[in-house]
């Protein structure tokens, strides 16, 4: 679990350095292109390729209620 919430926090803070780099450099329509990126569907695909190991763990662990 340490592994997934530091990939997340990691992932976060990449994503806040390149929105405040588009931002800052005035890249046009930079929304538009994240946006059709993300309706691609081989880039979301490959995403979920490299974190096939992180699922493989996920699904074979056995939740615990907290105390």
């Amino acid at each position: 679990m340490a592994a997934l919430i530091d990939a997340a926090e990691y992932l976060f803070l990449e994503n806040l350095a390149l929105r405040l780099l588009m931002e800052h450099r005035a890249v046009p329509n930079w929304q538009k292109l994240r946006e059709r990126l993300i309706a691609d569907r081989e880039v979301p695909a490959g995403v979920h390729l490299k974190c096939r190991g992180l699922n493989q763990i996920l699904a074979h662990s056995v939740e615990r209620p907290l105390p």
